[in-house]
């Protein structure tokens, strides 16, 4: 083991054999050399951990956690308390990373002295690398601008037109300073099972006085299995709930439960909608569907919340779509969400492509 760390990349690892040794050497060819990889097996029924342990003994900068499982949350929790390194980088076992990732990112943290380095990353996806671009023209994001221009952006856009995207939540695209994180206790919370990141980044961002974003796209965010970005994801409607509850909870402890409401109601109105879209993909009879789709229509905040909001200048799409909620047109909204779900995925896809293409044009 290197006696000087620079970064832990924490890597948790369940039932990832086809896709780990692409990860693993991804890490280890980093231009950073002065990086420790943990290797965090939650439990994993298939070969990951023979994979771990082989590249254990190729490179002692690796380290391996054998854990039960208990899930992602656990699997990073486990690694940020087993972590030596100055700075904390997270990667997915079934992404990859550039070689120039981490020394691009730690040389920036360094010079600006900022608390966290963010960068872009491309979305891959049958062969083809889409760039993904955070949208914040600034090189340097000091307290205002995290919660102005990041944390605000990250809970909603500032509309819900057909064509508004928020920005990602995700802890890949990052680089953490390690005290940052232990001296103010932060940890992905266990009692959710998706959205994890999201709470996590809320928390750190809130936490931290400057932020540095690299313009440059280092981490592969891998559509692996097309069936894993369509498909049924089980308790969405009542995780994004609670999670949205644990979020307002976040946000009254700073003080900025005021700021956020508008973006707030937003993101509610926003959740409404994907687990009805998550429905359409459950597989069960269609009356059990109809049944929790009119469910989530009566939601009284929901219906509180539409009633504020103001959809001048939005598509017209978009508006029939809120009208149809407004009004609880059950049938319309399941016909509606069936026939555009197939095609949601490519849509944005193809859509984030050629909006980060003119902005790579443009700079």
């Amino acid at each position: 083991m290197i006696k000087i760390v620079k970064v832990s990349v924490i890597v948790p690892v369940y039932n990832s054999e086809k896709y780990l040794s692409r990860c693993i050497e991804s890490v280890l060819n980093q231009k950073l050399k002065e990086i420790e990889l943990l290797l965090v097996n939650d439990g994993s029924t298939d070969n990951s951990l023979e994979i771990c342990k082989k590249y254990a003994g190729i490179d002692n900068r690796i380290k391996i956690i054998d854990k039960q499982n208990g899930g992602v949350s656990s699997a990073r929790n486990a690694g940020i308390d087993a972590a030596k390194g100055e700075f904390i980088g997270f990667v997915d076992s079934d992404d990859w990373i550039n070689p120039e990732m981490y020394s691009n990112m730690y040389k920036k943290v360094k010079e600006t002295g900022s608390d966290i380095c963010i960068c872009n990353f491309f979305e891959d996806y049958f062969g083809y690398s889409i760039p993904n671009i955070l949208k914040i023209n600034k090189n340097i994001l000091l307290k205002d601008d995290i919660i102005n221009d990041l944390i605000l952006n990250m809970i909603a856009p500032n509309d819900i037109d057909s064509n508004s995207m928020p920005i990602m939540g995700s802890v890949w695209r990052l680089l953490i300073n390690r005290e940052l994180i232990l001296n103010n206790n932060i940890r992905f919370p266990l009692n959710i099972h998706f959205m994890e990141d999201f709470l996590f980044c809320i928390n750190v961002f809130l936490k931290c006085t400057q932020i540095s974003i690299d313009s440059g796209y280092y981490y592969h965010y891998c559509y692996n299995n097309i069936s894993a970005s369509r498909g049924y994801i089980k308790d969405m409607y009542k995780v994004q709930v609670d999670v949205f509850k644990q979020l307002e909870n976040i946000l009254q402890k700073h003080n900025l439960i005021t700021i956020a409401k508008d973006r707030l109601k937003l993101r509610y109105i926003n959740l409404c909608i994907a687990s009805i879209i998550n429905e359409i993909h459950n597989n069960i009879n269609f009356r059990k569907k109809y049944t929790y789709i009119k469910y989530i229509c009566s939601d009284n905040k929901l219906n509180q919340y539409l009633k504020d909001i103001n959809t001048n200048g939005y598509t017209l799409r978009k508006k029939a779509v809120l009208f149809a909620l407004k009004h609880k047109m059950t049938f319309y909204i399941y016909i509606y969400y069936k026939l555009v779900s197939n095609f949601k995925v490519f849509k944005n896809l193809m859509k984030r492509h050629i909006e980060n293409m003119v902005c790579r044009e443009k700079t």
